[in-house]
């Protein structure tokens, strides 16, 4: 048998800096009051860190006539430098993103469901991710 070395994809957190919610009326999730999703993945390079690389997700849910939550989430990521460009942007692109997810998805699942009838609990949908991501030069703030 055979065994090679794997990867070093390390995550090392996720922070989420920004939370922002307004809500006009309490929401009830029933089949006519549909939430709309909007998640946007970018990447930053920490010039001084070769290996690390950051994961910025804009998160926006909204109902209209009843709430919008904005979630900025920052994961960060360790992934030497050294590896082939293909393999580096698959991971950067499509693996770190998507091991992120859960813990963005279990945040608002636990936040919301603090929040009475401003939202009720929300589950958001399982997400792929897939495409090349935009750098960014600064975390926003």
């Amino acid at each position: 048998m055979e065994v090679s070395n794997q990867i070093q994809l390390k995550f090392h957190s996720v922070d989420f800096p920004v939370i922002n919610l307004n809500s006009d009326k309490p929401f009830f999730q029933r089949e006519e009051n549909t939430i709309n999703i909007d998640i946007t993945p970018k990447v930053f390079y920490p010039k001084d860190q070769a290996d690390y690389f950051k994961i910025i997700q804009e998160i926006k849910l909204s109902s209209d006539k009843y709430f919008s939550l904005f979630i900025l989430a920052v994961g960060t990521f360790e992934l030497k430098a050294s590896l082939d460009e293909k393999i580096r942007k698959s991971f950067i692109n499509i693996n770190a993103p998507a091991i992120m997810f859960p813990y963005i998805r279990s945040f608002i699942s636990t936040l919301t469901a603090n929040l009475g009838n401003v939202t009720g609990p929300l589950t958001i949908p399982t997400q792929f991710f897939k495409g090349e991501l935009e750098e960014i030069s600064d975390i926003p703030q």
